[in-house]
């Protein structure tokens, strides 16, 4: 086994998210602040991110201005509050492609991207479908396609399909047909303390896995391109894979910031450290606070 540190970095987020958009079925219940956030591993050798949020300056922008996303950092500086560089990031997986989640690529330019082959050849399928289909590409930057030929021409593009180990202790697990055709998990596995899951959007809140009511009936999440059934069945293979709820993480939880050793920055954003390698110093700032 290996062992990494763990880091959720939030970039950007929503401060009026229609509830509804994260809980399937709860309309006109409100609404919450939905943080955009990826994550950082560091150990192995290796500087990873999973995902890589978006590009303000391009048509990532219009998406975001679509969606009420306010407060955008680039990497650059979200990463630089931990002392890490994106230049210095090798590897980054795309658990799939919506513009909060795969729009950055660019931003990491020595990364090797890892990615499933299906999420991509879908995505193209669909724009060759009618404008009246177009729905199915919500929240896609088609520029993402130019970015990944680019990154397949300098040998830096790795499509899988399917489950794949793609370094010392993360195992990538598709999730087809459920939040997209394409979408995929991440598993860590530490040797230090266990198992972690970055969920994708498969997972939005801890509601999804906990229950609207408290109640431990999974809700599936508010915006699935593939099966709800599948959505539901995702989440239980997660929920299984792991020994409690906060081994899952989601992209798109403030309860994070409560729940993890938090750095809180003075544009509101945060940084939550989920693992510490044994050895490693935690980068959070001294005032951070702890869970």
């Amino acid at each position: 086994m290996s062992n990494y540190s763990i880091y959720i970095v939030e970039y950007s987020h929503v401060l009026e998210y229609p509830i509804g958009g994260v809980l399937y079925g709860a309309h006109n219940e409100g609404h919450l602040v939905l943080p955009y956030c990826y994550g950082v591993l560091e150990g192995e050798g290796h500087l990873v991110v999973v995902d890589t949020g978006f590009d303000s300056s391009a048509y990532g922008r219009v998406l975001a201005d679509t969606f009420g996303v306010s407060d955008w950092k680039p990497p650059a500086e979200v990463l630089g509050r931990l002392g890490f560089d994106p230049d210095g990031v090798d590897t980054a997986i795309i658990t799939h492609n919506h513009f909060d989640h795969a729009g950055g690529v660019d931003f990491f330019p020595n990364a090797h991207v890892i990615m499933q082959a299906r999420e991509v050849t879908h995505y193209q399928w669909v724009q060759g479908l009618a404008d009246r289909l177009q729905w199915l590409s919500t929240a896609c930057d088609p520029d993402l396609m130019l970015s990944l030929a680019q990154r397949g021409k300098d040998g830096k593009l790795t499509l899988v399909d399917g489950d794949a180990e793609i370094l010392p202790g993360v195992h990538l697990t598709a999730a087809f047909e459920t939040h997209t055709i394409g979408s995929q998990y991440v598993t860590i596995d530490n040797a230090h303390d266990g198992r972690w899951l970055m969920a994708g959007d498969n997972v939005y809140v801890y509601e999804n896995l906990l229950g609207e009511q408290a109640d431990g009936r999974f809700t599936p999440v508010g915006l699935a391109f593939g099966s709800m059934e599948k959505c539901m069945l995702c989440m239980d293979e997660m929920y299984r894979a792991v020994e409690e709820v906060t081994r899952i993480v989601p992209f798109h939880e403030s309860r994070l910031w409560d729940t993890f050793p938090t750095a809180t920055f003075d544009d509101g954003l945060h940084a939550a450290e989920l693992s510490l390698a044994p050895g490693a110093r935690s980068r959070l700032p001294a005032s951070a606070k702890a869970a």
